[in-house]
């Protein structure tokens, strides 16, 4: 697929979902479009547009592709101690203890955030209605099973849901639990694209609602139809109804009639009651007591956009990027984070260890710092390594580099089942990673797996042809294409001679 036709593609796809990819991602982008077209057996790039366009399983097939899943059980655990603290008791209070919350869990991904707030609709004695909707059919088909692994109850989660779960299978490597019919019976899913204008549908029931949860989607999308989104949800609320996004997400106040809240718990956005004179205004709560905020009255943050493969770092050097860079930028003229990460990268490549984690220790909340100092630490305490690395990967679940390393650093524990899963992590993220998948063989391989292993060492050799043979492998060693394929022959090679020894 060349450069135009990867152009077109691109755009039919956003056309299509919604769903743009930055210029930093077309390397990416193109392999696992590349790997798709393969296994379904596409051999041109204007036949999968066809297919794309005609086929509703190649378009779910290419959903699942491109958009991440991750999620899991009360995942910013303030938002939810809002709707809780605040949200149930105004609704309480405006229309009586038996008021139904109406609520709409919007990219509800495999049902871990609606069914978080069933579960503390049933904890607070609330009567809920509650739809969860998402692009991707798989993902629909997941929370209706609503059976779950470990990985999503982390973070604590398990303390809240632990009664509302029956555990359904125990084996030694997929130990699953199911929720209970009490909780899900109070949530409906269905299909729906954010980016569509197939809302407000009031015969549909999407809208009327109390409360949105529209969390860790919006950054996939352009400002144009962020913009647009936050209309069309504005209009699905009551008066006075809230819509609540990610700490990270982008701001809707710009080109929406939102007001945004701040309180204890973070900034949220409602929809104003009109008073007498017909103007919407919104309360905010504050210690001292409640005060009216009009919209114009809250700043217009500058925000950046992030596509779905790219890490929270690459949207904030952006932002700094075009506030703070020209061309001749000098580097004491630098950004802070991008003049210590340079520092850092170079301690790091000297076996300067010490520096390297001295440089990211105030650097966490950015993930390519994190995955500095877990590389540095490592060389250091590798037990201290794997804490730092396990704190990471919650607070950047969508970092790929984190996940994998993770798993390197499990393995070298010998916590081989562990290892397996936080690479599936990696995977999950992002298929078409080399190193993932050969770190994933060499994991399989030492439990035993010979076969699996087998296989991820193939498709590590197979990713590996599709490029330069002198291209440098993402989280490798500086290895080239060519070295990583001649790894991964070398592992199949000798797992063939294994399993000629098997009976």
């Amino acid at each position: 697929m060349n450069d135009s036709e990867l152009s077109h593609v691109l755009a039919v796809i956003q056309q299509r979902t919604g769903i743009s990819f930055r210029n930093d991602q077309t390397q990416s982008i193109q392999r696992t479009l590349s790997l798709l077209m393969q296994r379904l057996g596409i051999t041109t790039s204007a036949a999968f547009v066809a297919a794309i366009q005609s086929d509703p399983e190649v378009y779910n097939e290419l959903v699942n592709e491109i958009t991440v899943g991750e999620t899991y059980f009360f995942r910013e655990p303030k938002q939810f101690d809002f709707i809780r603290h605040r949200i149930i008791p105004e609704l309480r209070s405006r229309r009586g203890d038996s008021t139904i919350l109406r609520a709409w869990s919007a990219a509800c991904a495999s049902g871990e955030e609606a069914y978080s707030l069933a579960i503390l609709c049933q904890q607070e004695t609330q009567q809920l209605d509650l739809l969860g909707t998402d692009l991707s059919i798989q993902s629909i088909a997941k929370a209706r099973r609503a059976s779950y692994r470990d990985w999503s109850f982390r973070g604590g989660a398990m303390s809240q849901v632990a009664k509302y779960l029956v555990q359904t299978h125990s084996a030694k490597h997929d130990q699953r639990y199911e929720l209970s019919k009490q909780v899900r019976r109070h949530v409906r899913f269905q299909l729906l694209n954010l980016a569509s204008d197939d809302y407000p549908n009031r015969s549909a029931g999407i809208g009327n609602f109390d409360l949105i949860l529209c969390r860790n989607v919006l950054i996939y999308f352009q400002r144009e139809t962020i913009n647009a989104i936050a209309r069309r949800l504005y209009e699905c609320l009551v008066p006075g109804g809230w819509l609540i996004t990610a700490s990270g997400d982008p701001s809707l106040i710009q080109e929406s009639d939102f007001a945004a809240i701040t309180t204890q718990y973070g900034t949220f956005y409602q929809r104003g009651v009109p008073n007498a004179a017909g103007q919407n205004r919104a309360a905010e709560v504050t210690k001292s007591g409640t005060h009216v905020k009009p919209k114009s009255d809250f700043p217009k943050p500058i925000t950046s956009v992030r596509s779905p493969e790219t890490p929270p770092s690459a949207a904030a050097a952006e932002t700094a990027k075009s506030v703070d860079a020209s061309p001749s930028q000098s580097p004491s003229r630098m950004p802070i984070h991008s003049r210590l990460m340079a520092e850092a990268r170079k301690a790091l490549a000297a076996g300067d260890y010490a520096a390297a984690v001295r440089l990211t220790e105030n650097q966490r909340q950015h993930p390519d710092a994190c995955v500095i100092h877990i590389r540095g630490q490592a060389h250091r305490n590798a037990a201290t390594a794997l804490e730092r690395c396990s704190e990471a990967v919650a607070s950047h679940p969508l970092a790929t580099e984190l996940h994998y390393l993770r798993a390197r650093l499990l393995m070298d524990a010998n916590q081989l089942d562990e290892a397996a899963r936080a690479i599936g992590r990696a995977l999950f993220l992002d298929r078409s990673d080399v190193m993932s998948q050969f770190l994933a063989g060499s994991i399989q391989f030492r439990r035993g797996q010979w076969k699996v292993a087998y296989r991820h060492f193939e498709t590590a050799l197979k990713l590996c042809n599709q490029q330069d043979p002198q291209a440098l492998i993402p989280f490798s060693k500086q290895d080239t294409a060519a070295v990583t394929a001649a790894a991964a022959e070398s592992q199949m090679t000798k797992i063939r001679a294994l399993l000629a020894k098997t009976p």
